[in-house]
Protein backbone atom coordinates (compact mmCIF):
# COMPACT_ATOMS: atom_id res chain seq x y z
CA UNK A 1 0.00 0.00 0.00
CA UNK A 2 1.27 3.44 -0.94
CA UNK A 3 1.22 6.12 1.68
CA UNK A 4 0.67 9.70 0.68
CA UNK A 5 3.82 11.81 0.75
CA UNK A 6 4.06 14.20 3.63
CA UNK A 7 3.51 17.84 2.71
CA UNK A 8 7.15 18.69 3.46
CA UNK A 9 8.40 16.21 0.86
CA UNK A 10 6.03 17.56 -1.79
CA UNK A 11 7.05 21.11 -1.10
CA UNK A 12 10.79 20.34 -1.52
CA UNK A 13 10.16 19.43 -5.15
CA UNK A 14 9.98 23.13 -6.24
CA UNK A 15 9.60 26.77 -5.28
CA UNK A 16 6.38 28.59 -4.68
CA UNK A 17 5.38 31.55 -6.78
CA UNK A 18 5.84 33.82 -3.76
CA UNK A 19 9.45 32.67 -3.25
CA UNK A 20 10.28 33.26 -6.91
CA UNK A 21 8.74 36.76 -6.80
CA UNK A 22 10.72 37.70 -3.68
CA UNK A 23 14.01 36.59 -5.29
CA UNK A 24 13.18 38.49 -8.50
CA UNK A 25 12.39 41.65 -6.52
CA UNK A 26 15.69 41.42 -4.62
CA UNK A 27 17.64 40.89 -7.87
CA UNK A 28 15.91 43.90 -9.40
CA UNK A 29 16.88 46.11 -6.47
CA UNK A 30 20.51 44.95 -6.48
CA UNK A 31 20.85 45.38 -10.26
CA UNK A 32 19.23 48.82 -10.08
CA UNK A 33 21.77 49.97 -7.51
CA UNK A 34 24.65 48.52 -9.54
CA UNK A 35 23.55 50.31 -12.71
CA UNK A 36 23.28 53.64 -10.89
CA UNK A 37 26.78 53.21 -9.44
CA UNK A 38 28.33 52.13 -12.74
CA UNK A 39 26.67 54.77 -14.92
CA UNK A 40 27.92 58.04 -13.46
CA UNK A 41 27.91 59.84 -16.81
CA UNK A 42 31.68 59.54 -17.14
CA UNK A 43 32.43 61.69 -14.09
CA UNK A 44 34.72 59.10 -12.56
CA UNK A 45 36.67 58.72 -15.81
CA UNK A 46 37.05 62.49 -16.15
CA UNK A 47 38.30 62.85 -12.56
CA UNK A 48 40.72 59.94 -12.99
CA UNK A 49 42.18 61.40 -16.20
CA UNK A 50 42.49 64.85 -14.61
CA UNK A 51 44.26 63.43 -11.54
CA UNK A 52 46.62 61.36 -13.72
CA UNK A 53 47.44 64.48 -15.70
CA UNK A 54 48.11 66.41 -12.48
CA UNK A 55 50.50 63.72 -11.25
CA UNK A 56 52.38 63.71 -14.56
CA UNK A 57 52.68 67.50 -14.54
CA UNK A 58 54.20 67.33 -11.05
CA UNK A 59 56.56 64.56 -12.24
CA UNK A 60 57.65 66.82 -15.12
CA UNK A 61 58.37 69.66 -12.71
CA UNK A 62 60.38 67.30 -10.47
CA UNK A 63 62.32 65.90 -13.45
CA UNK A 64 63.17 69.43 -14.66
CA UNK A 65 64.64 70.27 -11.25
CA UNK A 66 66.45 66.93 -10.89
CA UNK A 67 67.94 66.97 -14.42
CA UNK A 68 68.70 70.70 -14.36
CA UNK A 69 66.99 71.09 -17.74
CA UNK A 70 63.65 72.63 -18.60
CA UNK A 71 60.75 70.35 -19.47
CA UNK A 72 57.56 71.38 -21.21
CA UNK A 73 54.04 70.06 -21.65
CA UNK A 74 51.84 70.47 -24.72
CA UNK A 75 48.42 69.19 -25.69
CA UNK A 76 46.32 68.97 -28.81
CA UNK A 77 43.20 68.40 -26.70
CA UNK A 78 43.00 64.66 -27.47
CA UNK A 79 46.26 63.78 -25.71
CA UNK A 80 49.48 65.32 -24.48
CA UNK A 81 53.25 64.98 -24.56
CA UNK A 82 56.28 66.28 -22.76
CA UNK A 83 59.35 67.96 -24.21
CA UNK A 84 62.96 68.24 -22.99
CA UNK A 85 64.66 71.57 -23.55
CA UNK A 86 68.21 71.71 -24.89
CA UNK A 87 69.42 75.13 -23.75
CA UNK A 88 72.71 74.85 -25.68
CA UNK A 89 70.91 74.33 -29.00
CA UNK A 90 67.82 76.31 -27.99
CA UNK A 91 65.56 73.49 -29.16
CA UNK A 92 62.83 71.28 -27.76
CA UNK A 93 62.79 67.50 -28.22
CA UNK A 94 59.63 65.43 -27.69
CA UNK A 95 60.06 62.64 -25.15
CA UNK A 96 59.62 59.16 -26.63
CA UNK A 97 57.18 56.37 -25.77
CA UNK A 98 59.79 54.81 -23.44
CA UNK A 99 59.89 57.92 -21.22
CA UNK A 100 57.84 56.23 -18.47
CA UNK A 101 55.48 58.65 -16.72
CA UNK A 102 56.38 61.38 -19.22
CA UNK A 103 55.60 59.35 -22.34
CA UNK A 104 53.02 60.76 -24.78
CA UNK A 105 49.46 59.81 -23.81
CA UNK A 106 45.97 59.93 -25.25
CA UNK A 107 43.18 60.98 -22.91
CA UNK A 108 40.58 58.70 -24.52
CA UNK A 109 37.07 57.82 -23.35
CA UNK A 110 35.39 61.11 -24.33
CA UNK A 111 37.82 63.20 -22.26
CA UNK A 112 39.53 66.24 -23.77
CA UNK A 113 41.59 69.23 -22.67
CA UNK A 114 39.51 72.14 -23.93
CA UNK A 115 41.27 75.22 -22.57
CA UNK A 116 44.68 76.34 -21.36
CA UNK A 117 45.41 79.47 -19.35
CA UNK A 118 48.89 80.68 -18.35
CA UNK A 119 49.37 83.63 -15.99
CA UNK A 120 45.63 84.28 -16.20
CA UNK A 121 45.73 84.65 -20.00
CA UNK A 122 44.05 82.19 -22.37
CA UNK A 123 46.64 80.37 -24.48
CA UNK A 124 46.06 78.20 -27.54
CA UNK A 125 46.24 74.43 -27.19
CA UNK A 126 49.57 73.24 -28.53
CA UNK A 127 51.56 76.02 -26.91
CA UNK A 128 54.16 74.62 -24.51
CA UNK A 129 53.80 75.02 -20.78
CA UNK A 130 57.38 75.20 -19.46
CA UNK A 131 58.71 73.79 -16.17
CA UNK A 132 62.02 75.53 -15.44
CA UNK A 133 65.07 73.84 -13.93
CA UNK A 134 64.79 76.06 -10.83
CA UNK A 135 61.35 74.58 -10.05
CA UNK A 136 59.46 77.77 -10.82
CA UNK A 137 56.74 77.86 -13.46
CA UNK A 138 54.07 80.21 -14.63
CA UNK A 139 50.72 79.56 -12.92
CA UNK A 140 48.41 77.67 -15.25
CA UNK A 141 44.95 76.14 -15.58
CA UNK A 142 44.00 73.29 -17.89
CA UNK A 143 40.29 72.52 -18.30
CA UNK A 144 39.66 68.78 -18.68
CA UNK A 145 36.23 68.13 -20.17
CA UNK A 146 34.36 64.82 -19.96
CA UNK A 147 30.90 63.95 -21.20
CA UNK A 148 29.11 65.51 -18.23
CA UNK A 149 31.74 67.37 -16.26
CA UNK A 150 34.70 69.72 -16.60
CA UNK A 151 37.51 69.88 -14.04
CA UNK A 152 40.28 72.41 -13.54
CA UNK A 153 43.86 71.15 -13.30
CA UNK A 154 45.68 74.07 -11.69
CA UNK A 155 49.37 74.63 -11.19
CA UNK A 156 50.91 77.36 -9.05
CA UNK A 157 54.25 79.18 -9.42
CA UNK A 158 56.04 76.45 -7.43
CA UNK A 159 54.73 73.73 -9.74
CA UNK A 160 52.26 72.27 -7.25
CA UNK A 161 49.30 70.86 -9.15
CA UNK A 162 45.74 70.25 -7.95
CA UNK A 163 42.49 69.09 -9.49
CA UNK A 164 39.84 71.53 -8.42
CA UNK A 165 36.11 71.86 -8.40
CA UNK A 166 34.06 71.64 -11.50
CA UNK A 167 34.80 74.28 -14.08
CA UNK A 168 32.15 75.95 -16.18
CA UNK A 169 31.22 73.58 -18.98
CA UNK A 170 33.24 74.48 -22.06
CA UNK A 171 31.33 73.70 -25.29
Amino acid sequence: MLLPLPSVARRAAGFTLLEILVVMALLGIVLGIAVVRLDDGGERVTRTRAEELGLRLEAARDEAVYAGQPLAFSTDGEGYKFWRGDTARQQWFALAQNAGELAPRALGEDVRIVAQTVNGQPRPLGERLVFNADGMTDPFVLVVQGRARALRVEGDALGRVSVDAEATRAD
